[in-house]
């Protein structure tokens, strides 16, 4: 933290309150903390008091005020102009990135990151602000089925937590999300009951990334941990009670316990009051999945199960879309295969995103049913796209794929 917050003057006094209330869960506080240090004057020139008002928009970020995120980076930018040094150069590309991402301009905030990235990595500055970067890029990558890429980042966030970073709740719920996906939940049993039982990881947890409640709720009833989920419920509500001026905290709360509790009005409340594009499809599609289990609410579930697909489908989250896609199949809907969001570049031998996906997890020694699984398709798909890739990558069998593609 120290990194983070040097200096010794009132706009580094304020900003380290702010830091310090936001770790506590306090995102209220954070935020007033933060806008007075960005209004401190302070009589010279230091570096710190030129972060505090990037480190207010990535509050602002948090508890998706976007509008006014954006104004203050306008802001930001049209004083600073080209200027600054590394730090705050890579400081502003990955708040901006990660201010597109929340947006849904996924492609222009993975691009944003990613320079960040590049520049803090390089030059050894800003070393505080990598977690944030690898979220956002991990998270992309995973909504998009990009194994390879996901768990590289979460790599490097397992080595920034090696590290003491500052923050450490969302790269902890990243690392979890990654590996539920690779190797199921149970795989990953004592990483969420290490984030739901520890009051200071949780609190912050639920203030930074307002999908986290209804991920480990889910989690949780897979794992059979009631009183976890429970207890993840009572955390999200008691965020919401304490700061009820955050539309996010409070959709988060609810989504949580409609999940929890089966509760239909409050999934749907939900879904109406989450201000980003993601974190409403995720409550529509939680929503869809109770009405269908009622017989009579068939058609509402297909319509509602149609507006996640378009919601996932806005923000390029093919994993996400193709999960509803497969919901939709089993109430006898069909819906055509959804198509990854490109990458910049080509992919090797000409494969396509589901292709590469495919290959990646073959390689890795996954058979077909594991690779539906991850990828939310039918084994039949994964064969089908195996195919594919054996003819462009002429190889004729598992063994020769995952000789090949090391050198990929």
């Amino acid at each position: 933290m120290d990194d983070f917050l040097p200096g010794s003057c009132e706009a580094a006094g304020l900003f380290r309150q702010s830091a310090l209330a936001w770790c506590d869960g306090r995102l209220d506080v954070g935020l007033r903390c933060a806008e007075a240090a960005v209004d401190a004057q302070c009589e010279e020139v230091h570096e710190h008091c030129e972060l505090a008002p990037f480190w207010r928009v990535a509050l602002l970020i948090k508890a998706r005020e976007i509008d006014a995120g954006w104004r203050a980076l306008e802001s930001i930018e049209a004083r600073r102009g080209t200027s600054g040094s590394e730090r705050i150069t890579a400081t502003s590309h990955i708040i901006r990135g990660e201010l597109l991402f929340t947006t849904g301009r996924v492609d222009e905030g993975l691009a944003e990151v990613e320079a960040g990235l590049l520049v803090a990595e390089s030059s050894g500055c800003a070393r505080s602000l990598l977690p944030t970067g690898y979220v956002v890029m991990a998270l992309g990558a995973l909504r998009r089925a990009d194994m390879r890429s996901c768990l590289h980042y979460v790599d490097k966030l397992t080595d920034e937590a090696l590290l003491g970073y500052f923050g450490r709740a969302a790269g902890a719920w990243v690392t979890a999300q990654a590996l539920a996906a690779r190797s199921g939940v149970e795989s990953v049993a004592d990483l969420v009951a290490g984030i739901v039982t520890n009051p200071v990881v949780l609190g912050q947890l639920l203030v930074s990334e307002p999908a986290a409640a209804s991920w480990l709720v889910r989690a949780c009833g897979t794992l059979g941990a009631r009183d976890l989920a429970e207890a993840t419920v009572a955390a999200a509500r008691a965020a919401s009670a304490t700061q009820p001026g955050f539309a996010v905290v409070r959709a988060s709360a609810l989504h949580a316990a409609g999940l929890l509790e089966g509760d239909s009005d409050d999934l749907l409340e939900a879904a109406e009051r989450y201000p980003d594009l993601w974190c409403g499809a995720s409550a529509r599609e939680d929503l869809a999945g109770l009405l269908s289990a009622r017989r009579s609410e068939r058609n509402n579930a297909i319509r509602v199960f149609e507006s996640a697909l378009e919601g996932y489908t806005a923000v390029g989250a093919t994993r996400d879309a193709s999960r509803v896609v497969n919901k939709l199949r089993e109430l006898g809907v069909r819906r055509g295969a959804i198509r990854a969001v490109e990458r910049d570049g080509q992919l090797p031998h000409g494969l396509t995103e589901a292709e590469f996906a495919v290959a990646e997890l073959v390689s890795q020694g996954h058979t077909n049913n594991e690779v539906g699984r991850q990828l939310f398709i039918s084994r039949h798909t994964v064969a089908f796209h195996l195919r594919k890739v054996y003819q462009k990558m002429s190889v004729a069998s598992r063994v020769e794929l995952a000789a090949k593609w090391k050198s990929v």
